[in-house]
């Protein structure tokens, strides 16, 4: 007997039935333990072809290759066995996950209530809040002209005062503070945007600028990534080149890649 078939005759051995008169006997093993155990007799199996030494004949090939089988088996048993185990979890989590869904979930398939009528604030605001920032804005920009002028005013009449004349020295310094009084005025009109809610209910809705590319010459940004981001243009190709091959693309169809046959055990 070699150590495969020992392993199927034990296996078939273990589990003892409760016979009558027994009353102490051992409880029936959970599916976990009995998975446990295959696999750990498995292993311990393969530690023991497996030592290092190169496989030298096919006896031999033919024993570790049952054995992969044994291993296969165990492994899917053992899957098959977590799923049972976790499907009671799984079925509660689902159900609790559909109801919150209703109300809150954001997915491609299902948009929550309070993600719909977030969306109708939003939506029914953005008009408004547009409309309140380009009017800030250009309060802004009306404030930070006037502060450059009288910056402007203010170094020229420093500039023209005779130093002897303490009038026209004191005309200067006050439109000097007149200045920097136009300065913080404008720096914080331009700090103002645009708002609606109040903070005592929290986060007051505002304007938040992002920026979306639009790529016009992807020549261009091309030669800029191979220049400037090689690790990135590298990275993508290698994922391109992959994908063709796994496809059925072969060297003669794809320029400029080299194609290497390996072999491996399935």
């Amino acid at each position: 007997m070699n150590a495969i078939t020992r392993i199927v005759t034990d296996e078939a051995a273990e589990n003892p039935r409760a016979v009558i008169g027994s009353n102490g006997a051992p409880p029936d093993p959970t599916p976990f333990e009995i998975v446990r155990d295959k696999i750990g007799k498995l292993y311990d199996e393969a530690a023991l072809y497996l030592d290092g030494e190169p496989v030298n004949s096919q006896g031999m090939a033919d024993d570790i290759g049952n054995l992969l089988n044994l291993i296969r088996a165990a492994e899917k048993e053992a899957d098959e066995a977590r799923k049972d185990e976790a499907r009671p979890h799984d079925d509660a989590k689902a159900e609790i996950q559909a109801r919150y869904n209703a109300l809150i979930g954001n997915t491609k398939s299902v948009k929550g209530k309070t993600v719909l009528a977030s969306e109708a604030c939003k939506k029914a605001l953005q008009p408004w809040l547009e409309k309140l920032e380009a009017e800030k804005c250009a309060a802004a920009d009306k404030a930070r002209k006037e502060a450059e002028e009288k910056a402007a005013a203010a170094q020229e009449a420093l500039r023209a005062a005779d130093a002897a004349n303490l009038e026209q020295r004191a005309a200067a310094e006050a439109l000097v503070k007149d200045a920097k009084k136009a300065e913080r005025f404008a720096t914080k009109a331009e700090n103002d945007g645009a708002k609606a809610g109040s903070s005592v209910f929290g986060r007051a809705v505002s304007l938040r600028t992002s920026y979306r590319p639009e790529i016009t010459d992807a020549t261009a940004f091309a030669r800029y990534l191979w220049t400037a981001h090689r690790d990135v243009m590298d990275e993508f190709l290698s994922a391109q080149a992959k994908r063709l091959v796994d496809g059925g693309a072969r060297s003669d169809a794809l320029p400029g890649v080299v194609i290497h046959e390996e072999k491996r055990a399935v």
